[in-house]
């Protein structure tokens, strides 16, 4: 047999040699793993906790969106040391972006939860959720199918684009938004007696006041009682004349 003069033998390394250069291999990879970052991430609805499947996921700086698998989980493996942006959207929901500082061979795990808006969902799915959040507002939901009184809820806050609880308040006939132009206050009045202040209650709880200017996406509900004929047994009193403004706000423990 005639061996080409173009066959090469292959190179065997003696077994030292051959453990270093596994070593230096191993290292390198190591060291390279120890620049970057990990990011398990898990989208979540703000209110009910639950997950948010196929949610979609950017890192700035980064490469191609990630989407959230069935139970809302993500896993981002090479994160470069600096400042990030996680920016997170789905449908249904607020979009909302977070900004934090990665440091080389951090591993990270964080909640990520988005605020419900309902937009380009079918109404079945509205309803299921409204459903499921009925234990807190049974009282305000039963109250409104009565319908003495006015009332407000998120979603009709929504269609009108309110800003603030006060420009809703002051929407329904028989209540007035009276400003001092130089403290730049706001109060709610009913026009039947505009010369004392409505009694305030939030989530079932009478407060000393509650600020009219404050921003109305925290609220889920609102009932105006303007006068004695309309208050439920609840909230009357002898102090209730002026009228009484009920807020419930949303929970949110998983923001």
């Amino acid at each position: 047999m005639v061996t080409s003069p173009f066959e090469c033998t292959p190179m065997v390394l003696p077994r030292g040699v051959a453990f270093l250069v596994l070593a230096l291999a191993t290292a390198a990879t190591s060291l390279a793993g120890a620049q970057t970052a990990t990011l398990k991430g898990k989208v979540v609805d703000s209110e009910l906790g639950e997950a948010i499947p196929g949610a979609v996921v950017r890192i700035r700086p980064g490469g191609a969106p990630i989407t959230a698998d069935s139970l809302g989980y993500f896993l981002v493996s090479d994160l470069k040391p600096g400042e990030i942006e996680v920016a997170v959207q789905s449908i249904g929901f607020e979009s909302r972006s977070w900004k934090f500082s990665v440091q080389a061979g951090q591993s990270m795990d964080r909640s990520f939860s988005l605020d419900f808006t309902g937009d380009k969902l079918p109404e079945i799915v509205v309803t299921a959720r409204a459903n499921k959040l009925v234990p807190r507002y049974a009282d305000f939901e039963r109250r409104r199918d009565r319908g003495i009184g006015a009332f407000m809820r998120w979603d009709d806050i929504k269609k009108k684009n309110y800003n603030t609880l006060g420009e809703a308040a002051r929407s329904v006939r028989g209540v007035k938004l009276e400003c001092n132009q130089q403290d730049f206050e706001c109060d709610i009045r009913m026009a039947r007696t505009p010369n004392c202040a409505p009694r305030w209650y939030v989530d079932g709880v009478q407060v000393s006041s509650f600020h009219e200017n404050t921003p109305i996406r925290d609220i889920y509900g609102l009932e105006l009682y303007r006068g004695p004929s309309e208050l439920p047994g609840e909230f009357s009193g002898s102090d209730a004349g002026c009228g009484v403004l009920v807020v419930w706000t949303k929970s949110k423990p998983y923001r």
